[in-house]
């Protein structure tokens, strides 16, 4: 595992009027592998109207159920996890807009 991507630290600031908000800095360093998404999972995905972009492989205990990840320089969302039987976890992202 060679790359590199950031799941989010998500802390609470009180602004001025006393609402709060959830920040979210990208700076849990993971190690990781990206693998070639299989043409099925793109059919399957596309029936769902998701459109994947990249597979990453992490360990099982990098992984705390996150929903995003930071991954050169994007922001995806994790629509799908994989839990396999050496101890890892493939997270199948997507790129949303907006």
């Amino acid at each position: 595992m060679n790359d590199i991507l950031f799941f989010p630290i998500i802390s609470t600031v009180e602004d001025d009027l006393g609402q709060i908000e959830e920040i979210e800095t990208y700076s849990d360093q993971i190690f990781s592998e990206k693998k070639p998404i299989a043409q099925t999972e793109f059919f399957q995905a596309g029936q769902s109207g998701i459109k994947p972009s990249c597979l990453l492989v992490v360990s099982v205990f990098d992984y705390s159920n996150q929903e995003k990840l930071m991954y050169n320089d994007k922001i995806y969302s994790i629509y799908r996890t994989y839990e396999r039987t050496d101890e890892k976890v493939e997270l199948y992202c997507e790129v949303r807009a907006g």
